[in-house]
């Protein structure tokens, strides 16, 4: 492999990307601090719940324009209906929503806006859209030529930076139902020449989605050759669906092929077109972004997002045969290329915390097989995914770095082996990587120097980057690096594979949706149903003495406990740093939903006794709660505790958010002697970790070529936040006698049971989401448990702290009363142990090869 020492200018690298971080560089103004928010949505579980990941404090798109621009904003410009003349091949009609739909005889469906300013040219009697406004029919605007016929014409067309521009991904401005003013700064974005950007505001509805899109797409078209707009999001559970870790449990590459087609469906319903995902990291026990992976194993993780893409990218006709890219399509960029699940301490790789992924076993081969054998050769006529590249640097068990100290963005062994294997789609660079996170060995005092190094390396698209006169400026910097020559056959190729998919998604000829239609199919009662149905096959069942069976319950609507939990209020995130929210006592299920199926006994919350918060409000205690007593406990028919899996991540004494480590660093403060690493954990109370190495494998580099020391080795790491989920469950099991003790555990994380299993006669485990519906459906019997674990349950920390981050499935699992191991794809139904075709088929060994590429050779030469 190829190895770079890290020295003195890493070092200065890093002081400066950590300067960048609060945005002294030129391009980027300072970047606000986070202020704590409500809790985060489940939907997204391994991101910050404190604070938005993608709130965007870091775009700042400038007005712009292209030698093709009208110079007049869409919302602006004079309406325009075509009227079919003489011969006409085509009609008109205009849509509710206020776009044109064109309807060609045996030809293509277009769809335009009537204010962008765009009109219809006529050839052969069709109809085709004058989209550079240059009043003839150019061969990427004609519909009856091939998508690369068409690209190759309009990659032809592009100048100068224009070919920099349209590869931006950092828009997009306020949520609207309205026509973009010239203030949004979508408009502003999209008149300079962006042409991506993720959305989070899906759930406001498919139809004012809809609406919002088709306005984004309205400016698109008016400007800058008339190119739609690529709209990204980030896995959103639209409508309830299930994905990642509960998909996972399900081991049914049938059923996520079948949720990837559903979910494609009613993304573009509502203007989306472009998934950033899925995340096929292999979790580590610790990982903290576990929740949005697949688990831990290489082969059920490639089969089931190989199924999911390849029928989240297709599109179908009514008879389900496979057409390929088509108009219910939904491109996926895969992530995170490659090895990101195995940061050491578990750590989120968007903070300097978590600079490298570490492979004590040398396994980093299995972190390929899902992107080689499964996403980059699907089995469909698509072929291949996108990919998204990763923040961290992969580092070896003898401290030697894959490609060097660079993040994958800029890394050549990363990229390299990308080109050895013969992969040509599009790359996007994870958000930030060019400000706060993943420029790492990069030296981004100019970030035009940095877009133009990952250029040059092989990146695409600049996720979350909408400075666009940055944009423009690296052009310039690539040309002067590598040569004009050099430099437009990089981006003019990048643009080729952009445009491409644009065509394929059949975007050129309608980038416009249906608001109605999106309201039928997104969030509609009917596709709520479907979502529960899936969420049905996602609970594991991890014991059960018998309290729970098809045969239902002892009545027709049993009583029920359900307590209170408490919540300290504290985290740790790194966009929000240390944060000491208000504590809260909350039901630990959804008491109303529960409510249709059981008569509720619970607890009374008292006034708040606590000291007051900032806006001179007494705050909760762990005392301000009356339990429901004794008594009343005895008289039901089961206990229901609904619980979350505790997880404390590793973090450093001095831990702020990405933003404030330069002064931290300048302040001395930053890995500093002394400076105390809590050490992750998966347990309810403190944990020490005793057996920890007493050397970290990663450290900030130093100059004399070493590394700070990270170990948190003895260090103690404190109750999880959510302790009061324990105390809950010891109180009614205390209190319970002989009735049964059922825990529903959501759960986004491995845990250790050891402090949960002694007091429960059966354990749901609910993937991501508790769904009320669900878990008492199971209680009553009328639901059958059919989800296996993806992970092992590991039986201690101290295994955890045994097993290599990088190697799956090589923990010592916990074993509970009835001699049951919590193994990776465990699980129970109502016969008892479940041995199917999954469980045989998923607990062979794990892969460690990679068959499509012949990657030692690729190593040996790269060393």
């Amino acid at each position: 492999m190829n190895t770079k020492k890290t020295n003195g200018k890493g070092l200065i690298a890093l002081l400066l990307a950590l300067t960048m971080m609060l945005g002294l560089a030129a391009c980027t103004p300072a970047a606000p601090t986070p202020t704590p928010s409500a809790a985060g949505s489940e939907d997204d579980p391994y991101k910050d719940p404190y604070a938005d990941p993608y709130a965007d404090p870091y775009q700042n798109p400038n007005g712009g324009g292209s030698s093709n621009d009208s110079g007049k904003l869409a919302a602006d410009a004079e309406e325009y209906i075509p009227m079919p003349g003489d011969g006409a091949k085509y009609t008109v009609e205009v849509t509710d929503d206020g776009w044109v739909k064109i309807m060609n005889q045996g030809g293509d469906t277009l769809g335009m806006a009537t204010t962008s300013g765009v009109k219809l040219v006529e050839d052969g009697g069709f109809a085709f859209k004058d989209l550079n406004q240059n009043g003839v029919l150019d061969p990427y605007e004609d519909w009856r030529l091939s998508d690369e016929e068409r690209a190759k014409d309009l990659v032809g067309q592009l100048k100068g930076s224009e070919k920099a521009a349209i590869l931006a991904g950092g828009g997009w401005g306020d949520f609207t139902t309205e026509p973009l003013t010239v203030d949004d700064t979508s408009a502003t974005y999209l008149m300079a020449g962006g042409r991506g950007g993720v959305t989070r505001n899906i759930s406001r509805g498919g139809g004012d989605h809809a609406k919002w899109i088709n306005s984004i797409q309205t400016v698109a078209e008016s400007s800058y050759y008339g190119i739609p707009a690529m709209i990204y999001i980030d896995p959103a559970n639209i409508s309830g669906l299930i994905e990642s870790l509960a998909l996972s449990s399900t081991m049914d590459s049938e059923l996520a092929a079948e949720i990837g087609r559903e979910t494609a469906k009613q993304y573009r319903s509502a203007g989306v077109s472009a998934l950033l995902g899925p995340q096929i990291d292999l979790a580590s026990p610790v990982m903290n972004r576990t929740g949005g992976t697949y688990g831990e194993d290489p082969l059920l993780t490639m089969d089931l997002a190989t199924a999911y893409i390849n029928g989240m990218q297709s599109t179908y006709d009514k008879n389900e045969n496979d057409l390929g890219w088509g108009s219910e399509s939904v491109y996926c960029f895969t992530k995170h290329f490659f090895g990101a699940g195995a940061t050491e301490g578990g750590r989120d790789d968007h903070h300097v915390s978590a600079t490298y992924a570490v492979f004590p076993g040398n396994n980093l081969e299995a972190h390929l097989v899902a992107f080689f054998d499964g996403v980059f050769d699907l089995p469909g006529k698509t072929k291949t995914s996108g990919l998204m590249t990763q923040y961290s640097i992969n580092m070896a068990a003898d401290r030697s770095l894959y490609g060097g100290y660079l993040a994958g963005a800029y890394n050549p062994y990363i990229n390299g082996i990308l080109d050895y294997a013969g992969y040509d789609s599009l790359i996007i660079t994870d958000w930030g990587v060019f400000t706060f996170a993943g420029s790492w060995g990069q030296d981004p005092a100019a970030e035009a120097q940095n877009i133009a190094d990952c250029w040059a390396a092989g990146g695409n698209i600049l996720g979350g980057y909408g400075t666009m006169e940055c944009v423009h400026d690296a052009y310039d910097v690539l040309v002067k690096d590598v040569g004009q020559e050099k430099a437009d056959a990089l981006l003019e190729h990048a643009d080729y594979n952009f445009i491409l998919k644009l065509m394929q998604l059949e975007l050129f000829e309608n980038a416009y949706s249906d608001s109605a239609y999106a309201d039928s199919i997104c969030y509609s009662d009917s596709s709520k149903a479907y979502a529960l149905e899936t969420q049905r096959e996602s609970v594991v069942m991890l014991k059960n003495d018998g309290t729970i069976s098809s045969r239902g319950a002892s009545s027709a609507k049993p009583k029920v406990y359900v307590p209170y939990v408490y919540n300290t209020g504290f985290s740790v995130g790194w966009m929000s740093g240390i944060v000491n929210a208000d504590p809260t006592w909350n039901p630990g299920m959804d008491l109303d939903a529960l409510g249709n199926y059981f008569n509720i006994v619970t607890d009374t919350v008292s006034d708040p006794t606590g000291p007051a918060n900032k806006d001179g409000k007494a705050t909760y205690t762990a005392e301000d709660i009356v339990r429901a007593s004794a008594q009343d406990i005895a008289a039901c028919d089961y206990v229901l505790v609904g619980m979350s899996d505790p997880y404390s991540i590793s973090y450093d004494s001095n831990f702020v958010s990405c933003w404030q480590y330069a002064d931290e660093y300048a302040a001395g403060h930053l890995d500093a002697e002394g400076d105390y690493w809590y050490p992750p954990s998966l347990q309810y109370g403190e944990y020490t970790a005793s057996t920890a190495p007493a050397v970290s494998m990663s450290g900030l580099p130093l100059a004399d070529g070493s590394m700070t020391n990270r170990s948190y080795k003895d260090h103690t790491a404190p109750a999880a936040a959510n302790y009061g989920d324990l105390e809950a469950l010891r109180y009614a099991a205390d209190a319970a006698g002989d009735v049964p003790v059922i825990v529903s555990m959501k759960q986004n994380h491995t845990m250790v049971w050891s402090e949960v299993e002694p007091l429960a006669d059966v354990i749901l485990v609910c993937y991501q989401k508790q769904k009320p519906e669900v878990v008492a459906e199971i209680v009553l019997g009328k639901t059958e448990p059919n989800g296996l674990l993806v992970q092992q349950q590991p039986a201690s920390m101290e295994a955890v702290e045994a097993q290599a981050v990088d190697v799956p499935r090589d923990c010592k699992c916990y074993q509970d009363a009835a001699g049951n191991t919590y193994d990776f794809a465990f699980g129970l139904n109502w016969s008892g142990i479940i041995n199917d075709a999954r469980t045989q088929k998923y607990s062979a060994a794990p892969l460690e090869k990679v068959s499509n590429i012949d990657y030692p050779a690729y190593e040996a030469a790269n060393k």
